[in-house]
Formats: structure tokens, sequence, C-alpha cells
């Protein structure tokens, strides 16, 4: 896998993802929908917004909370496969850089900032659907989300 350097310096934990992608530029994708990864990847560049479920197990504190955010959003580049970009909620402290790998219309890569999550999803058009995963200093953070192009 060939990562691309992110293009935002971090400034804030961030505590969740939402990632979005686009089909080419005529609102499909490079591949079809549901044939999963490979081939040559869906063109993803622009701006995304969308909803995210985020579940936080804190084992130090032994706690258990869900939150949903409404705004997430993405600006994303992208040169051939490799994909880069930055990820905000709503509240400007969460703010982070991503980067990773597009395969067909399948994204894995990685969203850094206070600790690196780990970040999946397929395009399907113009909606973005995917998971996140942080597990690490005591926490074991997931989370879903959905987003369309802007």
């Amino acid at each position: 896998m060939c990562w691309v350097s992110p293009m935002v310096r971090v400034t804030a934990l961030i505590t969740v993802l939402a990632l979005t992608a686009l089909g080419a530029t005529g609102g499909c994708g490079g591949g079809d929908g549901d044939s999963g990864g490979g081939g040559e990847p869906v063109y993803i560049v622009g701006n995304w917004s969308g909803q995210m479920t985020h579940r936080v197990i804190d084992n130090n504190a032994h706690t258990d909370k869900t939150f949903t955010y409404t705004i997430v959003f993405y600006i994303l580049s992208q040169d051939g496969n490799n994909v880069s970009g930055k990820m905000q909620l709503r509240d400007p402290s969460h703010v982070g850089d991503l980067y990773g790998t597009m395969s067909g219309n399948r994204f894995k890569g990685v969203r850094t900032g206070m600790h690196t999550v780990q970040i999946e999803f397929t395009v399907n058009g113009n909606t973005l659907t995917g998971t996140f995963r942080f597990e690490g200093a005591g926490l074991d953070e997931t989370g879903t989300y959905t987003c369309t192009k802007q």
C-alpha cells in the first residue's frame, strides 16, 4: 500500500471519524458499487458531509457511551489510488488528517490526530458508508457513518 502524507496538520483530539467519497465526475463510481474492491479506483475528490454514530468504551473509567454527530465533513483529494484529506466535525476542535488507498469503490486507510484511527468505506454513486476503529490507551472506539457529496 502506498500512503500519501497528510495535507493538513492535526490541531486537536479526534474521537470520531466520518468519511465520504464521490463517484466519477458524472456522479457515478469507477467500478460498480457492489463489486467490492479492485479495479480502477473510484474518483472521490471533493467535499462530503453526513451523520456519524460513535461508540466509546473507556475501560479505565468503566464507561460505555454512544454519540451521534449530525454534521461531519471531509475535504478529499486523490492522485490515482492514493487519497488524502481533512475530516472535521461541527466542533472545530475535532479535526484530523486522513490518508489511504482506493481500490475500486473501497477505501482503506487511517485518520491521524491524538491517536490513529483505522478507516474503511465503500462508495456507491454519491453515497459513502463506512466504519472506523481505534483501540489503545484503555479505549475502544468504533463508529459508522454515511456521507453524501456536497
